[in-house]
């Protein structure tokens, strides 16, 4: 028996707390003796989090929107996904709009103030979609925001499709 699993014998599922799991845990070092202990902490975990919390970060029905954000000039950013509280969205889909019939728009995406595309070009009078290669979440401290790096800012809207996951 590993010691993590020796430290809690005597509690249910029932009773352990995610700080427990801190304070256990606590107590593991990234060793090779330790390979054990790591295993069991991480079946353990997972064992509590199907009992309590078997949708954590599932997609919740019907909660799904796009949000739109229309570029303010001068490189300044807009906030396009925003959450609130303990909300958190998925996005699910990025597209760049450009309504003007002259010159293509450049744009970078941020989550919070760090970059997540750089250089996002839309031509005039199309919407080009931005495929993304990894899961984009948005809380209420790191918010979805787009700038308009040139061409006309009044023409371009980032488009966003998110949705909301529990936790």
């Amino acid at each position: 028996m590993s010691e993590i699993r020796n430290q809690l014998k005597s509690q249910s599922i029932q009773a352990v707390s995610p700080a427990t799991f801190e304070t256990v845990g606590g107590r593991i070092f990234p060793d090779e003796p330790s390979v054990l202990d790591q295993e069991a902490l991480s079946q353990i975990v997972k064992t509590w989090q199907a009992a309590h919390s078997p949708t954590y970060g599932s997609p919740i029905g019907q909660s799904s929107q796009t949000f739109t954000g229309t570029g303010a000039g001068g490189e300044a950013e807009v906030d396009v996904v925003t959450a609130t509280k303990s909300q958190v969205y998925r996005v699910q889909g990025i597209a760049v709009a450009n309504a003007g019939g002259g010159a293509p728009v450049v744009c970078k995406v941020l989550i919070g103030d760090c970059p997540l595309v750089m250089d996002l070009t839309g031509a005039p009078s199309t919407t080009t979609p931005f495929p993304l290669s990894q899961p984009v979440f948005v809380d209420l401290n790191s918010p979805l925001k787009f700038a308009v790096l040139s061409g006309t800012a009044g023409d371009a809207q980032l488009l966003v499709n998110a949705i909301k996951v529990s936790q």
